[in-house]
């Protein structure tokens, strides 16, 4: 049997960027030999195993057949007859299908390398159209590429596929995953952009407008996929920002600290007497989350400074929850008991803050 390294670790390896996991495609073998080896196979449908020590994958070379109107809906061939060029014409860009022997030697047949060096992403072949997850994959590699270009014919092949309705079949779990991994790069705005582009993004994103997309675009993105969708979407209602996550089944942490932060940046804080600061500290959980209100502050600062505005408040919150924190039990009268504890508290932090406004 023969080993190649494939896909991004090879990808990488050429424009100089760190190599984050290798994958491996083997050629001439039946998965008996891999089990036989102690390699240990990994889920049902695909023919993947993890290396006894490295814990790497090593798939078998196949080919893939649609079957149905789903994303998952494939028939796979991983018959020892299966060629390395034949595994390498299922995949989605030409720069993703670039495989590496045992002796550093390139497999380039569809012209991948050519493509890395004039920055293009170029869909393989017409197969490409079988899996609707690649109009979203696509959009990741231009964000995380950003001096790329998509080619032409395969942003019309994207657009085609929106069209014709494909990425109805996506799962909210996948749409999400692809998701996070865009708003993770350096320039997440592009994803949005291209999604754009191949008229996608009114199915996927019909809450955001131009001007989140602006806000992203102006942020300097700190690789935070949390922080990333709090800037694009604190310009929306706590009702969108809600429904938005939840369709696409986003982790509650970025419902939360995106609504946390979009009060923060909307409150009028010049206008609230000491009773209502306090109150709002309480509402926002600031004393028992602190660490978690400190963020959102952050980003609501950053929020208007990706806007061109300044958030003065946001130190003042600081300030004002920092002060507050200070009372605690043994600030008050010894002798109170039970609620009245708590109330005298709720007094003194008033009392605190009104001193320093």
């Amino acid at each position: 049997m023969d080993v190649y390294l494939v896909g991004g670790a090879v990808r990488d390896q050429l424009l100089g960027l760190p190599v984050v996991e290798r994958d491996w495609v083997v050629v001439g073998a039946e998965p008996d030999t891999l089990l036989a080896q102690g390699y240990r196979q990994v889920g049902k449908d695909f023919p993947v195993y993890l290396h006894p020590d490295t814990k790497e994958e090593y798939a078998l070379a196949r080919t893939e057949r649609k079957t149905g109107p789903l994303h998952t809906d494939f028939e796979c061939n991983a018959e020892p007859s299966v060629t390395l060029e034949q595994d390498l014409f299922r995949r989605d860009l030409t720069i993703n299908a670039i495989a590496q022997d045992g002796n550093g030697e390139l497999i380039d047949p569809f012209g991948g390398q050519e493509d890395l060096r004039h920055k293009v992403l170029r869909h393989v072949s017409p197969a490409f159209a079988e899996d609707p997850l690649r109009v979203l994959r696509i959009a990741r590699f231009a964000a995380r590429f950003p001096g790329f270009t998509i080619d032409e014919t395969t942003k019309f092949l994207m657009s085609d596929m929106v069209k014709a309705n494909q990425l109805q079949s996506l799962s909210p779990e996948r749409i999400y995953l692809e998701t996070e991994k865009a708003l993770s790069t350096d320039n997440p705005s592009r994803y949005f952009e291209t999604l754009i582009e191949v008229n996608a993004h009114d199915i996927l994103w019909r809450e955001l407008d131009k001007n989140d997309l602006v806000r992203l675009k102006n942020w300097s993105a700190d690789n935070n996929p949390i922080h990333a969708f709090t800037i694009l979407a604190s310009g929306l209602a706590q009702d969108d920002v809600g429904h938005l996550t939840s369709r696409w089944k986003f982790p509650g942490i970025y419902q939360e600290l995106a609504a946390l932060t979009i009060k923060i940046r909307n409150q009028q804080l010049e206008n609230l007497s000491p009773d209502e600061i306090v109150s709002n500290l309480y509402d926002m959980d600031a004393f028992r989350r602190r660490e978690r209100f400190e963020e959102a502050c952050k980003l609501a600062r950053m929020v208007a400074e990706a806007e061109g505005k300044t958030l003065d408040a946001q130190g003042l919150w600081l300030t004002y929850v920092a002060a507050a924190a200070e009372i605690s039990a043994a600030s008050v009268d010894s002798k109170l008991r039970g609620a009245a504890i708590g109330q005298a508290i709720r007094t003194a932090q008033i009392n605190r803050i009104a001193a320093l406004k």
